[in-house]
């Protein structure tokens, strides 16, 4: 079937403002997820399925390169890549010209730490036990090399701001964390957090995936500095796809690009038959703004599901979105403990993760299975549940049941 290229890459304009709670009919919007119809899906923390839109324009994008590529496309494309900017610089309250496109998570703060002198410059990092696994094997790493890294301890399963407080220092220079720790969904005290390292003259970098597009984020009123996540979580996109944001002061000063992606015009013979007097004979403009960090092509399928999902997204409202699975995680805080399964995700947490201790993690798994429920078990006996917009009470019965 032909493909309307323009359509295709350009799609549609994101609605003003979200949809008001009240309007949204949450049993539509299961059957946007096919994902639903055959199981009780409650491991969003892992990854989450695309909805029918994104697949769309998938589809759309599969029979363009393979029917059509070859042909003029680049304004067409130019215009998919500004809008997913676009859209998730207005998710987080950003300003456009400070998001750029990444692979991943991990390899954004990698890209980062690459770019910001801290090791030459005497200075230290400060992150914690709740930040990402592989996240805290970079900083071991660097710190192997001579990086001061001190990692602070959790207690009982949340930051204690004191802990912090004699961990940050005048060398600090950044305060490392994810925002929603994948552990057990630790919301951190971000602004506290941020108070802190501003007041030390360091900044703050958040790791962001297992909560935007979750709950609502406002990265200027956080008080936080450089942040990134990759969308196949709560972004609802695909794997080796991602955001990285970085405040505009701080651009090609405190955060330099460490890898260069860019043209260069020749201006000699044989390249040109004229070449112009005063110009160099290889001529470049450096790259400024936030793609200055962008090495290459973003993936395109990336950008085009990105594109759908934070349109879908920006429809339903965060605030809706999150509204609707906090009814499923307090009902989860209540029961579990109730059945003999420790919570130790904090009561009255803000986020969609929540995590409880099981003294068999390997049998409640085999009950979930065979009942077609799909949550993670992490750290040894640590059961992870992260529902989404599509679940509902019957998925969380169908839970309890499983395990009673």
């Amino acid at each position: 079937m032909p493909v309307n290229r323009r359509h295709f890459l350009t799609g549609g304009v994101v609605a003003a403002s979200s949809a008001a709670a009240g309007s949204l009919d949450f049993e539509s919007i299961r059957a946007d997820f096919p994902r639903t119809r055959n199981a009780a899906y409650m491991d969003n923390a892992s990854s989450h399925p695309i909805s029918v839109y994104s697949s769309a324009a998938l589809h759309r994008y599969v029979d363009w390169v393979t029917n059509e590529i070859g042909e003029p496309w680049w304004p067409y494309w130019t215009a998919a890549r500004q809008e997913a900017k676009d859209l998730f610089a207005r998710l987080i309250n950003a300003d456009p010209g400070e998001v750029s496109f990444a692979r991943s998570t991990i390899e954004a703060e990698s890209n980062l730490l690459n770019g910001i002198a801290i090791q030459s410059s005497g200075g230290n990092v400060v992150t914690n036990d709740l930040h990402y696994s592989a996240a805290i094997y970079n900083y071991r790493m660097r710190q192997r090399d001579g990086l001061d890294v001190r990692i602070v301890k959790h207690r009982d399963w949340q930051l204690d701001l004191r802990d912090l407080e004699r961990a940050v220092n005048g060398k600090t220079k950044l305060v490392s964390l994810a925002l929603v720790s994948n552990v057990n969904g630790y919301l951190a005290d971000i602004k506290a957090i941020s108070d802190l390292a501003h007041a030390h003259g360091a900044y703050v970098y958040a790791d962001i995936i297992q909560c935007v597009g979750a709950i609502p984020i406002d990265v200027k009123a956080m008080g936080i500095d450089m942040a990134a996540c990759s969308t196949y979580k709560w972004l609802m996109g695909m794997k080796g796809f991602g955001f990285m944001y970085v405040r505009k002061d701080l651009q090609g000063t405190f955060v330099r690009p460490t890898q260069h992606s860019g043209g260069v015009r020749f201006n000699y013979s044989p390249w040109v038959a004229n070449p112009e007097p005063g110009v160099d004979e290889i001529a470049f403009h450096p790259v400024t703004g936030p793609s200055r960090y962008e090495v290459s092509y973003a993936s395109c399928p990336g950008i085009i599901c990105a594109q759908e999902s934070l349109k879908f997204i920006h429809r339903l409202g965060v605030r809706n979105i999150r509204n609707h699975v906090r009814t499923l995680t307090d009902r989860l805080q209540k029961e579990l403990p109730a059945m003999g399964y420790p919570s130790i995700t904090p009561k009255g947490n803000e986020s969609p993760i929540v995590s409880f201790a099981f003294k068999d993690p390997e049998a409640a798994m085999r009950k979930l299975r065979k009942a077609d429920v799909h949550v993670a078990m992490r750290f040894g006996n640590k059961m992870r549940i992260s529902p989404s917009v599509f679940n509902n009470m019957s998925d969380i019965d169908r839970l309890l049941g499983a395990l009673a």
